[in-house]
């Protein structure tokens, strides 16, 4: 027999409910189990299948539950309270918005941080640390176990939102640079009144009549104050030389709206910039 003990009277209704759910879904395809409560404050559990091993159907179903459970009842408010405690973020709609970021982290939705999706598996560290000490007779006492032994899930929670953290300043500072230049656009007089921009896998800069610009005129009108693509060669820099044109209409050529460059010129120039699919430049140029 299993004996899970909890301080939390609403845990333990909500995991008898759904270890019974389980039991009795399972039960046609052989898991012999049964469940039941003592008291408001006891979950036991029997295996009752003498012909296939506690271990290899009971315990990994038990530890699955475990996991799910600890994942959506506990790991919103622990990263809340690390973003809080340990990073000093106290604005609720900051910490709302790092919150978001680390969830997508740790669900791993981040294809810009593709390398992180295996080490925030954070799953696999819960369900290990149940596993290892869940026995086919034991009595568990559930909150001593979250307090002591999911130290290492502890430690990647910190990190990943130190991650989500960065993220978030790496965010603030790009819509107050998208500002800046929306202002920048706004408040200041034209200097050409049409840029073409054409993107066909890199982005090349044509004037009003679809005339190759130069490197020597993109330089020209590059304001040095407006440059933040730092280490970044002139050919491959398209915000800041766009902005500093101060264009009355931007038209932009390509097949890929979602863009991430793309999307900051739409966010920039707003009414003024018109997007065409790149076959109407091909058209329009000859």
């Amino acid at each position: 027999m299993i004996a899970i003990h909890f301080e939390q009277v609403h845990d333990c209704k909500q995991l008898f409910v759904q270890l019974k759910a389980y039991i009795q879904k399972y039960a046609p395809y052989g898991l012999g189990g049964a469940v039941s409560v003592e008291g408001d404050d006891t979950i036991l559990l029997n295996y009752e299948h003498s012909h296939v091993n506690f271990y290899d159907s009971f315990h990994p179903l038990l530890t699955s539950v475990l996991t799910d459970y600890v994942i959506s009842t506990n790991e919103d408010d622990w990263l809340l309270d690390i973003i809080e405690t340990m990073f000093y973020f106290t604005d609720e709609e900051e910490q709302q918005q790092i919150l978001t970021i680390a969830r997508s982290i740790l669900e791993g939705d981040r294809s810009d941080l593709p390398s992180l999706k295996s080490f925030f598996n954070r799953r696999n560290y819960i369900y290990h640390a149940f596993a290892k000490h869940l026995e086919e007779e034991t009595t568990f006492y559930y909150e001593p176990f979250l307090t002591f032994r999911l130290r290492d899930y502890g430690e990647m929670l910190i990190d990943c939102v130190e991650i989500a953290i960065d993220e978030y300043m790496l965010e603030q500072e790009y819509q107050n640079m998208i500002e800046d230049y929306r202002q920048y656009v706004r408040c200041k007089p034209a200097k050409l009144d049409l840029v073409h921009l054409v993107h066909d896998g890199a982005f090349t800069f044509y004037d009003e009549h679809f005339r190759l610009m130069t490197k020597q005129e993109i330089l020209f009108h590059l304001q040095d104050d407006l440059v933040f693509e730092q280490e970044v060669d002139i050919e491959e820099m398209v915000i800041s030389p766009l902005v500093s044109m101060v264009p009355r209409v931007v038209r932009v050529f390509s097949d890929y709206p979602d863009h991430g460059v793309i999307m900051s010129l739409q966010a920039i120039f707003q009414e003024r910039m018109k997007l065409y699919p790149l076959k109407d430049y091909e058209k329009e140029s000859k």
